[in-house]
């Protein structure tokens, strides 16, 4: 069975600090992208599925 990557801990370390993972939405490069397709969120309920 094949090892998952994110178990190797030397990998996960490098991973953990992407700026992805430490900023969230804020350091993902494509959000500001997405973000510009979505309708105005304020005040609006929303099911993340």
């Amino acid at each position: 069975m094949a090892q998952n990557i994110y178990d190797n801990p030397d990998f996960f370390a490098g991973y953990s600090q992407l700026p992805r993972q430490v900023d969230g939405l804020d350091g993902a490069p494509e959000w500001s992208a997405i973000q510009a397709l979505l309708p105005g969120l304020s005040g609006k309920r929303v099911a993340d599925l």
